[in-house]
């Protein structure tokens, strides 16, 4: 998967969250400018998704600057159920 260039707004946390569709696979996006908000919009997806097996594809810190990837972190922290 291709890294991303840029993301379409200015907050500090970006997922891209890749879910199942009828014929292939789909992306919705999640965002946050606190860690707490972040992880909350990241669940609200999957929740919106849940029928359709909602995978976190990548997470990062910074998103249009340094472009961190946050993933692993990201992920431990949802199966933590933090």
């Amino acid at each position: 998967m291709d890294k991303l260039l840029n993301v379409p707004h200015d907050y500090k946390y970006h997922a891209e969250i890749i879910y199942e569709t009828e014929d292939s696979f789909g992306f919705t996006d999640a965002m946050g400018n606190t860690l707490d908000e972040f992880i909350d919009d990241i669940n609200k997806r999957f929740d919106k998704y849940k029928d359709r097996q909602p995978d976190l594809s990548e997470a990062l810190l910074d998103p249009n600057g340094e472009k961190i990837n946050i993933t692993y972190k990201i992920r431990t922290m949802l199966k933590k159920g933090e």
